[in-house]
């Protein structure tokens, strides 16, 4: 798969035959977004010409809303998603004011039609204007003139859950993972290098891997949760922790991970964590013995969790 940022508005030429496009801004790549890349990918084999995947570098709410964008996946995962699925070009574009008010004709011809689109593949509810009532998918092909097919996407449900990037970030905020999953089609996924902490886990015994926390992912309620954790390109059973560590009134959130049959120093590596189960909330303990007891239960039950799973 080949990525291509582009700046609007562009000149050059990015294939040298049409392409079946699939649009959206496919936050978290889930169950919907992968049944519309599917059906866009049938369509380009058919016809035998590639699959692109138009998207932005940021959500566009970003510009108009104060409201902080929570992101299911970065651009990154994003791409490594896309792969997955096929794509053979994904065209991230830096969405700014003058690119959101382009007219529905601009759009058309100084967007669409440079991408060489002979069909363009979109969900029941996609826009992409700054008047929503006609900047939208079902208007689309009467300023495609026919110069293009396009086609729509029916909203999409998963064992009567409707499947959206906005209910997804919520049931992460839950610390629902058993939906999150169902609905990603994959296991949440947090990743960043490995800082130091505060090095309590290796005073009680729980040696913490700490993750740098990226501020643009969503992240999960504070609490202890059954987790699978990668380093090295291994993967380890681990227990999770998010909070402020109540029982040590820390300042600042965290996110650390107590790997199980794992002893190495890895400060500075990078760590991916999987997300499985919220286990139970923050308790702030009395003592350290009542915190370290816990914490045994803790592994325990995380341990009977992955036997059992």
């Amino acid at each position: 798969m080949k990525t291509i940022t582009l700046n609007y508005p562009w000149d050059k030429e990015l294939t040298d035959k049409s392409v079946v496009l699939a649009v959206g801004f496919f936050d978290g790549v889930h169950r919907g977004h992968q049944k519309l890349i599917n059906d866009a990918k049938a369509i380009a084999l058919e016809k035998n010409i590639p699959l692109m995947v138009m998207t932005f570098n940021h959500h566009p709410q970003e510009l108009f809303s104060k409201n902080k964008i929570s992101y299911i996946t970065t651009n990154e995962e994003k791409a490594l998603e896309m792969e997955k699925l096929g794509v053979d070009y994904l065209v991230i574009i830096n969405f700014t004011r003058e690119f959101s008010q382009l007219s529905p004709q601009e759009y058309v011809d100084n967007v669409l039609l440079k991408l060489k689109v002979d069909t363009v593949v979109a969900g029941f509810d996609y826009t992409y204007g700054p008047d929503k009532s006609v900047d939208n998918v079902q208007n689309l092909p009467k300023f495609a003139k026919g110069k293009f097919k396009v086609k729509v996407e029916p909203k999409q449900t998963f064992y009567g859950e409707k499947i959206g990037s906005t209910s997804i970030r919520q049931a992460i905020k839950n610390g629902n993972f058993p939906l999150v999953k169902k609905l990603l089609g994959y296991p949440y996924k947090i990743s960043g290098e490995i800082v130091h902490g505060y090095r309590r886990g290796h005073q009680l015994g729980f040696p913490t891997a700490n993750l740098k926390i990226n501020p643009i992912k969503a992240l999960p309620k504070e609490g202890v949760y059954a987790t699978r954790v990668k380093i090295d390109n291994k993967w380890y059973e681990a227990m999770t922790n998010v909070g402020y560590n109540d029982t040590f009134d820390n300042k600042e959130l965290t996110i650390e991970a107590n790997l199980f049959d794992f002893s190495e120093e890895a400060y500075g590596k990078q760590m991916t964590i999987e997300w499985y189960k919220f286990m139970r909330g923050e308790i702030k303990f009395d003592s350290l013995d009542g915190l370290i007891d816990q914490m045994k239960r803790d592994e325990q039950d995380i341990k009977d969790y992955f036997q059992d799973n």
